[in-house]
């Protein structure tokens, strides 16, 4: 079977992987968004963090005694390590706040400021910074109805959650890179993540076990007899769907293509994101698909024409 999924995932168009993953990710995330009505957004994300690391520990084991020797070494790869853990718990925290004041696809599109930015600090060409110039465009142009819409009365709090998002996600990327050159990365990034989420329980775990254990007062279906054990569900759910799965279609997709053609792909996430959003009552104004469109161009704009496949 597992032979079987590896072989058609192979045969499978690039593009169809692409929009496959980005429709799991973001149902989940939209399910995720309508569960914040029994558990608020920082608890939710620290379930879908600590489910995606215990599955990526069991699956990889990086622990055991035949993975030992290819743990980081030095001091300088241990930070690397705590610099993917770190990012990737507050890229997804930050998310989670965002999309609490705001639609799912707007904050998709704003978060990809971190991409952008990466490749303005990092690239030569005229692209990058003709790509960021069209993307803050098409920021300004979200922010500027949103701002004082009655649909979204804390926007500027989700503005600022997913700005700092995003730019967690470009770090995430620079030292996810760094990893992605050694052997064993997925071992590696698994050890980030439990980084990561121990960091993120010295606050989150006994205040988010506590809202599981005792709904809070708006909860309903969780504070029925065995809600708790629903909204858990629901949960390890949401962390398959949202972060297992796709940590392993990335796999695959960057076995297939290089960097540059997966980011261009990319642009097609927030458009699916306000596909899949629509389908949970989030419709855009004719302003956001505007500043949605610009945001999509910026990134085809800054990628096209990376050649490089690192």
């Amino acid at each position: 079977m597992k032979q079987f999924v590896v072989n058609l995932l192979h045969r499978m168009p690039v593009l169809l992987i692409i929009v496959i993953e980005a429709a799991m990710v973001y149902t989940a995330t939209s399910v995720a968004k309508v569960a914040f009505s029994q558990l608020d957004p920082l608890y939710a994300v620290w379930y879908r963090v600590g489910f995606m690391t215990l599955l990526l520990l069991a699956w990889r084991r990086p622990f055991s005694h035949t993975k030992r020797s290819f743990l980081p070494k030095t001091l300088r790869e241990w930070a690397v390590v705590v610099a993917v853990g770190i990012s990737l718990v507050a890229m997804n925290t930050m998310f989670y706040v965002a999309i609490s004041c705001m639609p799912v696809g707007v904050a998709v599109t704003i978060e990809f400021i971190g991409p952008l930015l990466v490749a303005v600090i990092t690239g030569h060409e005229w692209r990058e910074r003709v790509g960021m110039l069209i993307a803050v465009c098409g920021i300004i142009v979200l922010a500027s109805t949103s701002m004082h819409s009655a649909v979204s009365p804390h926007f500027l709090i989700g503005l600022c959650a997913i700005l700092v998002g995003g730019s967690m996600w470009g770090v995430y990327i620079v030292s996810g890179r760094m990893i992605a050159k050694s052997s064993h990365a997925i071992d590696r990034v698994s050890i980030a993540a439990l980084i990561g989420w121990l960091l993120q329980s010295t606050v989150l775990a006994v205040p988010a076990v506590q809202h599981v254990i005792s709904p809070k007062p708006e909860a309903t279906w969780a504070a029925r007899p065995g809600g708790s054990f629903a909204l858990l569900a629901l949960m390890l759910v949401i962390a398959v769907c949202a972060s297992f799965f796709p940590t392993l279609l990335d796999q695959v997709l960057l076995k297939r293509v290089t960097s540059a053609k997966y980011s261009v792909m990319q642009a097609l996430y927030p458009a699916i994101a306000v596909v899949i959003g629509m389908g949970f009552g989030e419709i855009p104004t004719w302003t956001d698909i505007v500043g949605i469109v610009l945001v999509m161009c910026a990134v085809v704009v800054t990628f096209s024409g990376d050649h490089n496949p690192v």
